[in-house]
C-alpha cells in the first residue's frame, strides 16, 4: 500500500512542475510591459525600472524562473505592486482562511444532505417520494448561486418569519406522516410490538429536533464573518448562508449522481443475498450499498471542493467575506497586481493538483479490488 502512495506522489512531481511552468509564464503573456501595465501611463522612467527590478525582468528567463521556484518553494511569492505593497504569501494566508473555511462548510453541508436524499430517493424509486425529490433537485440545479444568495438575504435576514414558520409546516408534516406509518404498520402487525413502535420513536425523536430548530432559530448576519477570534457558533451562524448559496446547486448534483449509482449497486448478487438473509434495510443501504456507489461521489467531490476553493468570488463580495477568490480578483486582477495574480493562481492550482492525489489514494481504501489491481 505504501508503495503504491509513494509512486501516486512520485508521479505528482511533474504535473507540479509544469504547474509552477504556466503559473510562471503569465507574467509573460501580458501584452506589452508588465510593468508599464502595472504602473499605468503616468509612471515614471524611474519606476518602471524599479518594478522591472523587482519583478526579475531584467534577468534571462530561465534565472528569472529559477528564483521564483526557489522562492516559491520557500513560501516567498514576491510583493504586491500596490500599496500597502505586503508579501504576497501574508496577503494569501490572511485570505485563504475565509473561503477555505466557506468551501469546506458547503461540501460538507451537500455532502450530508445528497447522502442522505440519493439513498432515500434510490429506496424509493418510481414512487412520489422519488418524483418529488428529483423534481426538487431539477429546481436547485437551475438557480444560480448569485440569485439563491440574494434570496437567502432577502428572506433569511430582512424577512426571517418566513422560513423559520414554513419549517414549522415542514416538522408537521413530517410528524404525521410517522405516525401514519406508525399507524398503519401498528394496524398490519398489531402482535408484533416492535414493528410500529419504532416509528412512534422516530416521530418522536425527529419531531423534536425539528422543533428544537424553530425554537433556536438564529438571526443570520447580512455579511458574513471572517474573524479567528469568533467562537464555533459565531462562526458557523455567519457562514451558513452563503455555504447554503454554494451547496445548493451541488447538492442536486451529488443527489442525482449517488442515486443513478445506488440504483445500480441495489441490483448487484451481494445486495440481494443481504435482502434473503433477511437483513434490515438501514444495513442493506447504508453497510452494504452506499460504499460501493460513492466512487463516483467522491471523484466529484474532489473537483467541486477545488471548484469551490477558487470560484467563491461572487459569494465573497455578496456576503462581504474577504476571501481568496476576491483578493484575487479585487486586488489582483482588477488593479492589475500581477505578483497576487501569479501567487494565487500557484495556489489554487496545486491545491487541486493535491486534492485530486488524495482522491486517487482514497481508492486504494475504499475498494480492495483496487488495491489487488484487479480493477
Amino acid at each position: 500500500m505504501l508503495r503504491v502512495v509513494g509512486l501516486k506522489l512520485i508521479r505528482l512531481v511533474p504535473v507540479l512542475f509544469l504547474v509552477s511552468l504556466a503559473t510562471f509564464f503569465l507574467i509573460d503573456l501580458i501584452p506589452g510591459d508588465p510593468a508599464a501595465v502595472a504602473l499605468g501611463t503616468d509612471a515614471t522612467l524611474e519606476d518602471l525600472e524599479a518594478i522591472r527590478k523587482s519583478l526579475g525582468l531584467d534577468k534571462p528567463i530561465t534565472e528569472r524562473y529559477g528564483d521564483w521556484l526557489g522562492g516559491a518553494l520557500t513560501g516567498d511569492l514576491g510583493d504586491s505592486l500596490r500599496p500597502p505593497n505586503e508579501p504576497v504569501s501574508d496577503l494569501l494566508q490572511r485570505s485563504a482562511g475565509p473561503t477555505l473555511r466557506l468551501s469546506a462548510m458547503a461540501l460538507g453541508m451537500s455532502f450530508t444532505i445528497s447522502i442522505f436524499l440519493g439513498v432515500w430517493s434510490a429506496h424509493a424509486a418510481g414512487n412520489r417520494a422519488d418524483r418529488l425529490v428529483s423534481g426538487t433537485m431539477f429546481t436547485f440545479i437551475s438557480v444560480p448561486t448569485f440569485l439563491a444568495a440574494l434570496l437567502f438575504i432577502f428572506f433569511f435576514v430582512f424577512r426571517q418569519s418566513v422560513p423559520r414558520y414554513l419549517w414549522l409546516i415542514i416538522v408537521g408534516l413530517v410528524a404525521l406522516r410517522l405516525v401514519y406509518l406508525a399507524i398503519s404498520r401498528w394496524l398490519e402487525e398489531r402482535r408484533d410490538f416492535s414493528g410500529w413502535a419504532g416509528y412512534v420513536v422516530a416521530a418522536l425523536v425527529v419531531s423534536g429536533l425539528l422543533l428544537w430548530v424553530f425554537i433556536q432559530w438564529p438571526d443570520f448576519p447580512r455579511t458574513a464573518s471572517h474573524r479567528y477570534d469568533d467562537n464555533w457558533r459565531e462562526q458557523l451562524r455567519s457562514l451558513f448562508l452563503p455555504a447554503l448559496a454554494l451547496a445548493l446547486s451541488e447538492i442536486a448534483v451529488f443527489t442525482r449522481l449517488l442515486r443513478a449509482d445506488m440504483l445500480s449497486t441495489l441490483q448487484e448478487q451481494f445486495v440481494l443475498s443481504s435482502r434473503a438473509k433477511g437483513m434490515p434495510t438501514w444495513r442493506i443501504l447504508f453497510r452494504d450499498a452506499l460504499r460501493p456507489s460513492s466512487f463516483s461521489l467522491i471523484t466529484i467531490a474532489g473537483i467541486t471542493l477545488g471548484r469551490l476553493i477558487g470560484g467563491t468570488v461572487i459569494i465573497e463580495s455578496i456576503f462581504g467575506l474577504e476571501g481568496l477568490g476576491k483578493l484575487i480578483v479585487a486586488f489582483g486582477v482588477l488593479p492589475k497586481n500581477y505578483t497576487v495574480v501569479q501567487g494565487g493562481v500557484l495556489v489554487l492550482a496545486v491545491g487541486y493538483v493535491l486534492l485530486n492525489a488524495i482522491i486517487d489514494i482514497s481508492y486504494q481504501y475504499l475498494d480492495p479490488r483496487i488495491r489487488r489491481g484487479r480493477v
